[in-house]
C-alpha cells in the first residue's frame, strides 16, 4: 500500500495518506484532501505464500536498520527452512537490505549449482531446460559439441546484461571442459530482489512470495485471478461512494517485464472494469499502471 501512495503521489503530484476512519467496503482508504480514494487489494497467486515466510521475515526483522523492506520471492523459488541453507540465506538477504535508501532497489546473489552434460560430440548446440532456456541461443555460440544444461536452479536472472554474460560464459568455459558422456556443476548465481519501501511502516522485513507450484506465466489462471478482483473492486465500488476506486494487484513475477496482467486485461470486455478508474500492480519492487484512469477528480 505504501508502495501505491508513493506512486500516485510522484504520478499525479498530489499527497495520499491513509484514512484514519472505517474504510469499509474497501480494503483500504487513501485520502487526497478531502477526496477519498477506495482500493482493493488482490493477490495473483501469492495468498499461499511460502511455508517459511514468517519464520524468516522475523528472522530478517532483527538483523535490518529502522524501516520498511520487502524481499521478493521469485517464482518457483523457496525459502530455506532448514540449516545451514537458512543461516546462510538470511546473512545475505540482510546484507542486501542494509544501507538502502527509500524506493531503492538491489539484487541479491545467491548461489545456485546448474547440471551441464555434454550427449554428443558432434553439433553446435546446447538444448536447455530452466530460467535460462530463452537464452539457448546464446549459450550454443561456440560450444563444440551437443549438450544439455538443467538451469531450473535459477530463478531470476540479473537485470544488468553484463551480469547475464558472465553467467552465459561460465556455462561456455564449463562446456569446453567436457568429454562426451560427462556431466559437471556450473555454479553460478540466482538474483533476488529486494527493496526499501516509502515510510516505516509496517516496519520490519515482508516477503512476497507465491507457492512453488503456482505458474506466473499461466495466462488462463492470471486471468480468472483477474476477473475475480476486477468483480470484487466492482461490489466494493458500488456499495460506497468515493471519489476514484483502485484496484491493487499484487504478484511475484521475476521481472515486472514478465507480467502477464496487461495482456490478460486486454481480453477482457472493458464493461466488466468500467466502475474500477486505476488498476496497478506491483511485483519486483516496482509499481506500474495496467489501467490507465479515464478522469481523475483533482484534475
Amino acid at each position: 500500500m505504501e508502495m501505491l501512495a508513493a506512486w500516485m503521489g510522484e504520478h499525479y503530484f498530489r499527497t495520499f495518506l491513509p484514512s484514519d476512519g472505517d474504510s469499509a467496503p474497501f480494503d483500504v482508504v487513501l485520502n487526497q484532501r478531502d477526496r477519498r480514494v477506495g482500493i482493493t487489494i488482490g493477490g495473483l497467486g501469492v495468498e499461499g505464500g511460502q511455508p517459511a515466510a514468517d519464520s524468516v521475515e522475523e528472522l530478517l526483522t532483527s538483523d535490518v536498520e529502522v524501516g520498511s523492506y520487502a524481499l521478493w520471492v521469485p517464482p518457483a523459488a523457496e525459502i530455506p527452512a532448514d540449516e545451514p541453507e537458512l543461516s546462510a540465506f538470511r546473512v545475505r538477504i540482510a546484507n542486501g537490505m542494509r544501507g538502502l535508501e527509500v524506493n531503492e532497489r538491489r539484487e541479491v546473489r545467491l548461489p545456485a549449482k546448474l547440471l551441464l552434460a555434454k550427449t554428443d560430440i558432434d553439433g553446435q548446440y546446447v538444448s536447455v531446460t530452466g530460467e535460462l532456456s530463452t537464452h539457448w541461443t546464446r549459450i550454443s555460440e561456440g560450444v563444440d559439441g551437443a549438450f544439455h544444461l538443467d538451469s531450473r536452479a535459477l530463478h531470476r536472472l540479473p537485470e544488468e546484461g553484463a551480469e547475464l554474460d558472465i553467467l552465459i560464459s561460465r556455462v561456455r568455459d564449463r562446456a569446453a571442459l567436457l568429454n562426451e558422456g560427462e556431466r559437471t556443476d556450473v555454479d553460478v548465481h540466482d538474483y533476488w530482489l529486494v527493496s526499501r519501501l516509502p515510510g516505516d511502516e509496517p516496519a520490519g522485513v515482508t516477503s512476497v512470495g507465491a507457492p512453488t507450484e503456482f505458474n506466473p506465466s499461466d495466462g488462463a489462471s492470471i486471468r480468472r485471478l483477474l476477473r475475480e478482483h476486477i468483480g470484487r473492486a466492482a461490489e466494493q465500488r458500488q456499495a460506497s461512494e468515493c471519489d476514484f476506486s483502485v484496484l491493487l494487484l499484487v504478484a511475484a513475477f521475476g521481472h515486472m517485464e514478465d507480467e502477464m496482467v496487461t495482456v490478460a486485461l486486454r481480453g477482457m470486455n472493458p464493461a466488466s472494469y468500467s466502475t474500477v478508474d486505476l488498476i496497478a500492480l506491483v511485483t519486483d519492487g516496482r509499481v506500474r499502471e495496467i489501467l490507465q484512469p479515464r478522469s481523475l477528480p483533482w484534475a
